[in-house]
């Protein structure tokens, strides 16, 4: 059952169109089967990659108050969103909020290696997603991507993967569906490249 202040907290992303329409209870399921696919260890941080309306990292820091969370989205309009669903979540001993383009707050001192892992619901195409996302994690770190119902099954090349620094993917079936990438090696300095670079030639 969730929290009423969680219900308020999302009915008000959806009200503020950060989040589709839809039953609420719905979407904190799929954020709780997000949860058990990425299973962080006790006291792990991990980042929301283009957190909007608050899937999955909101219904993370309720679940799991011993995670150390930070939740990434460039816009602004939804960051004082998140700002203020945390505080009434009273979550901001362990939730962090930022503001910024993922492509560059993954070169910063701050957040470069910095993660244990990465969820993402819907930050962007795979090879988008990917590429920003390896620079927040450390040596030993995972991405958990919300994934479509439909199988595509070159949606996560190996080839194009393993030259990222990804050991390759894992499928959790569910439903929900989710990807599973484990680091192999840490990228290079210039994973990520800029969002325009990303968009305008996909890796894969």
């Amino acid at each position: 059952m969730s929290s009423p202040q969680l219900v308020e907290a999302l009915k008000r992303a959806q009200s503020l169109g950060h989040i589709g329409p839809g039953e609420i209870d719905s979407y904190v399921e799929h954020a709780v089967s997000h949860l058990l696919a990425a299973d962080p260890a006790y006291g792990a941080r991990w980042c929301d990659l283009g957190s909007g309306g608050g899937l999955p990292g909101l219904i993370v820091a309720v679940e799991r108050p011993d995670l150390t969370l930070t939740l990434v989205d460039r816009s602004s309009t939804r960051v004082e969103f998140l700002e203020q669903a945390v505080r009434q979540l009273d979550v901001v001993g362990n939730v962090e909020v930022v503001e910024g383009d993922a492509a560059e707050l993954a070169h910063s001192n701050l957040y470069r290696g910095a993660f244990d892992g990465v969820f993402c619901r819907s930050f962007g195409a795979p090879s988008a997603t990917a590429e920003c996302a390896i620079g927040f994690l450390g040596a030993t770190g995972c991405l958990v991507v919300s994934e479509p119902p439909e199988v595509f099954p070159q949606r996560w090349p190996l080839k194009g993967l393993q030259a990222l620094g990804f050991v390759g993917v894992e499928i959790i079936e569910g439903p929900p569906r989710f990807a599973k990438l484990a680091v192999s090696t840490p990228p290079g300095p210039d994973v990520p490249r800029t969002w325009k670079q990303i968009i305008k030639k996909p890796l894969f």
